[in-house]
């Protein structure tokens, strides 16, 4: 089996702090509306995105992309847009990326040849990025307005994310005959002193038709603590 490691690190411990006696009872029921709102979607994809976050992603058939932002994702400089591909030759591979500007995402499509992603830093960006062909991804458009606000009806649903998407296996579609290819979104919660330590993971894995895995590649990882007082 192929380990081809990790594109980006684990993040460092983030600290959320949930009040009591009051505000632990708000937390509590949030959480439980917050769960019951993942099993009546029932999909992987249908998940709110956050601010200040990063992990959207959007996949096509061989492709799949996802950005992440400095200060959220160690080791990031500035807010990155990556393109992992998986196909009959080659199996799976980082097929480079595209630096953005620092914006919180609400949008994102992949096509066959093309990526859009837009959202709201201090204005409204949008950019189109072309992934056609063995070069590398570039930009072809870009395009910004001061004057669009958000409006969740029309600018809705957001993208999935890695930190808030429902963890279980996404098959993804390829050309390659003699293998599946599935993206494994991972969450798992326990109790430490203190509060709830939370643990979010994205791996994509190549696998025979027994079921063997040839391939894997950790695409993202996020561990935070939320305290309670």
């Amino acid at each position: 089996m192929c380990d081809l490691g990790r594109i980006v690190g684990v993040t460092p411990l983030v600290i959320l702090k949930r009040t009591s006696p009051a505000g632990y009872c708000g937390e509590v029921n949030s959480r439980i509306a917050y769960l019951f709102t993942l099993v009546a979607v029932g999909v992987a994809f249908c998940v709110p995105s956050r601010a200040d976050s990063d992990g959207s992603f959007c996949t096509a058939k061989g492709y799949l992309v996802y950005e992440v932002r400095e200060g959220i994702t160690p080791g990031v400089t500035g807010h990155v847009l990556r393109v992992v591909r998986f196909e009959p030759q080659r199996g799976i591979y980082a097929a480079g990326e595209v630096t953005l500007q620092n914006f919180q995402v609400h949008h994102m499509v992949c096509s066959q040849d093309r990526v859009e992603i837009s959202g709201w830093g201090n204005i409204f960006k949008k950019y189109t990025i072309d992934i056609a062909g063995p070069e590398k991804p570039k930009v072809v458009d870009f395009a910004e307005d001061p004057t669009r606000r958000f409006d969740p009806a029309k600018d809705g649903p957001d993208p999935p994310q890695f930190d808030y998407a429902q963890a279980g296996p996404v098959a993804l579609e390829s050309l390659d005959p003699d293998h599946q290819y599935t993206l494994w979104l991972s969450a798992s919660e326990k109790n430490v002193e203190g509060g709830v330590e939370h643990y979010r993971k994205a791996e994509l894995t190549q696998a025979d038709a027994q079921g063997t895995v040839s391939q894997r590649l950790v695409l993202y990882e996020n561990r935070f603590l939320e305290t309670i007082d």
